[in-house]
């Protein structure tokens, strides 16, 4: 079946929808094919270069360094999702985990991007919740995790995101200035 990247984005957005009330066919919104997995990273990188440009535009930052974080986080997540997956015997799981996550990320995104360019940020904690119900809900609805695999994939995500972090701070060191920012905020 031969499916535009719209059309794919439309089905996508509603999979996403169901995902957050815990609908357990909200896989059928999905496309887990090589033409659906690679629908989901066209996805998410035609979001990551919107991202990236706002960024910039913004005055946030250069973007290949934005670039690089992005993707070294990126990379931790399903690596480690995929290092958890082989050890528990559901390397079946990989491939329908990445193109929820990338359509997650990529909708996610956009509707991120949008509401702080309309100033309206205070809906970041919206989005907070919303991956984590997400996170959870791929691992039960699309991945079928029982209970405790997802604590133990959620951990494991962690990990690699700390991992990601300490690679991050090598990469691109903070400047004494953003040190002394941070001190400023601890001390309140």
């Amino acid at each position: 079946m031969n499916t535009s990247l719209v059309d794919e984005a439309r089905a996508a957005a509603r999979g996403l929808l169901a995902l957050l009330v815990g609908d357990r066919g909200a896989s059928r919104y999905f496309s887990f094919s090589r033409a659906g997995l690679a629908g989901s990273f066209i996805a998410l990188l035609l979001v990551t270069a919107i991202e990236l440009v706002a960024t910039a535009a913004l005055g946030g930052g250069g973007m290949f360094g934005a670039l690089v974080q992005q993707v070294i986080v990126y990379g931790a997540v399903v690596g480690a999702s995929a290092l958890y997956l082989r050890q528990i015997g559901r390397n079946d799981a990989l491939v329908p985990f990445v193109v929820t996550l990338n359509w997650s990320n990529a909708i996610l995104s956009l509707a991120m991007l949008a509401t702080i360019l309309l100033g309206l940020t205070v809906l970041s904690f919206v989005f907070l919740i919303a991956g984590i119900v997400l996170s959870i809900n791929i691992g039960r609805v699309v991945m079928t995790l029982r209970p405790m695999q997802i604590v133990l994939l959620i951990i494991a995500q962690a990990v690699g995101l700390v991992a990601a972090l300490l690679v991050l701070v090598m990469l691109f060191p903070p400047s004494a200035e953003d040190l002394a920012a941070i001190a400023a905020a601890a001390r309140g």
